[in-house]
């Protein structure tokens, strides 16, 4: 033997890589050292598999979809309940401020509307044209009544007369 043994890492890690040529070497030569690394490979065997056995035992929480199936349609149910109330409170308040309104307003809209005898359509604004001539003017449309049974007949449409041209100008 050389003396000098392998130090306690070198001997626990010769079972998860090659070890090195000169450990390798000492390993066997050194019966004690061979001893340490059999039992660091025992230990290592002895922790995965108490690590797996511990691993299988735990139970494992089982999902509980009946659950969150119950909050699914619970959750729908309820938006459909709101949606429901939603527009039923919409179709109220449509219906109040239908009832409610010409009893408010009535009064007030009514004084503001003219009575339908005295509505006129306005005239329509007389133009003069002057062509040479007499100037020529259009007439107002009548006033028409609602309460007249026969509209009076609208005047015909005449163009006025062209402008004279004078002879010196272009």
């Amino acid at each position: 033997m050389d003396g000098i043994h392998p130090s306690e890492m070198e001997l626990a890690r010769c079972d998860d890589r090659e070890p090195g040529e000169r450990v390798a070497e000492h390993l066997r030569r050194c019966p004690r050292c061979r001893s340490v690394a059999a039992d660091y490979r025992w230990l290592q065997g002895e922790i995965a598999g108490a690590l797996a056995a511990a691993a299988n035992a735990a139970p494992a929480p089982r999902p509980n979809w009946r659950g969150v199936e119950e909050r699914l349609f619970t959750a729908r149910r309820r938006q459909t309940v709101e949606r429901r109330t939603s527009a039923f409170a919409g179709a109220a308040l449509v219906i109040c401020l239908m009832l409610a309104i010409p009893n408010l307003l009535g009064p007030a809209v009514v004084a503001q509307i003219p009575p339908p005898e005295g509505v006129m359509a306005p005239p329509p604004v007389t133009a003069a044209v002057s062509g040479g001539g007499a100037p020529y003017l259009a007439t107002s449309t009548p006033a028409m009544y609602w309460r007249d049974e026969a509209p009076s007949p609208t005047p015909a449409f005449a163009l006025p007369p062209t402008p004279q041209l004078t002879k010196g100008c272009p």
